[in-house]
């Protein structure tokens, strides 16, 4: 049976860390994966008319993050999927709805790694430590003055 797991990102590769240690943690069970970034809605009637989870994802993905997860998906049999979702809620009920909704079993977050805030990003982390469900922090080396394709290089090369 695959167990659904959920990890909040920021779409920089080092962010993917947390996975990775799951995956290789986890090499027997198979696992769906949800990846989500936290950003607040636009209070522009005109950008909710035209919302679109797909674009504002789209417009985040880099070509790197997007090649970790490639990697990701064809180095690791026991990963089923890989999903990235918006989250727009900043209190515990919508947390609990998105959770409920999305079948999540337990929680990965990072230790140390502090997502990137972005504009009208929030940290979601203090919020779903507050989960009813399992949550496990996972912690690695932090190399902070590497580009991102060192980040992609050192995923794949470095033991964490």
């Amino acid at each position: 049976m695959t167990k659904n797991i959920l990890i909040p990102i920021d779409f920089c590769v080092a962010s993917l860390n947390t996975l990775k240690l799951v995956l290789e943690s986890n090499k027997a069970q198979k696992i769906s994966v949800i990846l989500v970034h936290a950003e607040y809605l636009s209070d522009s009637e005109m950008d909710l008319l035209f919302y679109s989870p797909y674009n504002i994802i789209d417009k985040n993905l880099t070509v790197e993050f997007k090649e970790a997860l490639e990697i990701l998906k064809n180095r690791y049999s026991t990963l089923e999927g890989i999903f990235i979702k918006l989250f727009h809620g900043n209190n515990l009920n919508y947390m609990q709805n998105f959770l409920s909704a999305n079948k999540i079993e337990e929680i990965y977050l990072p230790k140390t790694y502090q997502l990137k805030q972005a504009k009208r990003t929030f940290n979601s982390v203090t919020l779903f430590k507050r989960s009813s469900l399992p949550v496990f922090e996972m912690d690695w080396e932090q190399h902070l003055n590497e580009t991102e394709q060192e980040h992609l290089s050192a995923l794949f090369n470095r033991s964490l």
